[in-house]
């Protein structure tokens, strides 16, 4: 059964509507979903975005599916590896093929037949959008290239949500704390799990030998950190200039003691961001994807942005301790005052 042309185009003009609304991303898919299940005549329709590990889909927005069904336990990726190396799968019955988790859950929801079709933006797959049909049904190429055309629409919304939330947060967790470290370690772990990163380090130059120490990190392994402190690898320099530097899948480039590192890791690229106080650099924030990614200008904006928001809690920290160093050095003046005052009389 394929799409007719004109439904090919109701469900873009209503989707469209759903872009130009000043809705949050969830809501913008709940509604895109809904266009997807009422246009095309589906039983439902769900998107999924992969955990930080890589090995779940968790649940984001839907129409159609019951509560029971969305609660019905950890959905795991191993089924749908061909989704998630970025090519749509078709599962002709969701209630017996070896590719489903639950296929009982499938049968009791009334689900039969699926389209799986990845979510993914410049290469890198972010999660799937699956529909479902109440019955037995073929999907035609057209059917196909429809939901390739909408998952790229919401994969970028997904993608833009993801950066605003980061910088929401990272600014909740500067203004919040006081101690840099913990600052540093709560921007770390938001950039990690909100962008489903293998992780994030953040590096300082220290102010005696104005070398590069890293200050925080969230999600590579000890192993790789201690050999990342005696070997940073390429990046680190350029960005200390103030600029954005990318590695780009080390498979792809000489092999280095430090790419055999990176590889063994399981990062496929890294992004270098300055950290600047005045224009002047002071570290880097560094961010490791578990498949080649290439970040965008808008969203290497965003992680300058980011970046500012870890100078401004530095800068807070120096303030606070050359405070609290004024105000112990008043009380020790204090002390020898009193002190010397009190033998006098």
């Amino acid at each position: 059964m394929s799409v007719p042309s004109q439904k090919c185009l109701e469900v873009l003009s209503a989707v469209g509507d759903a872009f130009n609304s000043p809705v949050d991303t969830k809501e913008l898919l709940e509604r895109t979903a809904r266009a997807v299940v009422e246009q095309l005549g589906l039983k439902a329709c769900q998107f999924s975005l992969l955990s930080q590990d890589q090995q779940l889909l968790d649940h984001i927005a839907s129409s159609g599916l019951g509560e029971a069904f969305l609660e019905r336990g950890p959905v795991e990726t191993a089924g749908l590896a061909d989704a998630l190396d970025g090519r749509p799968v078709v599962i002709p019955d969701c209630r017996s093929d070896s590719r489903v988790q639950y296929p009982e859950a499938h049968s009791t929801e009334g689900l039969v037949s699926s389209l799986v079709v990845p979510l993914k933006t410049r290469g890198q797959v972010i999660g799937v959008v699956q529909a479902y049909a109440g019955e037995s049904r073929e999907f035609s190429e057209t059917d196909v290239k429809l939901m390739e055309v909408l998952a790229a629409f919401c994969a970028r919304a997904v993608t833009n949500a993801m950066f605003h939330k980061i910088l929401d947060g990272v600014t909740a967790a500067v203004r919040s704390s006081l101690s840099l470290e913990q600052a540093l370690e709560s921007v770390a772990r938001a950039i990690s799990e909100d962008l489903r990163l293998v992780g994030c380090t953040i590096h300082l130059i220290d102010g005696e030998d104005e070398k590069l120490k890293r200050r925080a990190a969230f999600g590579p392994s000890k192993k790789f950190l201690a050999y990342q402190d005696s070997d940073p690898g390429p990046g680190f320099e350029e960005a200390l200039q103030g600029k954005c530097t990318q590695l780009l899948d080390p498979h792809r480039v000489p092999a280095t003691p430090f790419l055999e590192k990176v590889i063994e890791e399981g990062i496929s690229s890294i992004l270098h961001v300055p950290l600047m106080i005045r224009s002047k650099p002071v570290g880097v924030l560094c961010l490791y994807t578990h498949r080649p990614y290439e970040f965008s200008e808008d969203e290497r904006y965003f992680m300058k942005a980011v970046a500012d928001e870890c100078g401004l809690a530095i800068q807070q920290s120096r303030i606070h301790s050359m405070f609290r160093q004024s105000y112990e050095t008043l009380v020790n003046d204090f002390q020898i005052w009193f002190e010397s005052g009190y033998r006098q009389l």
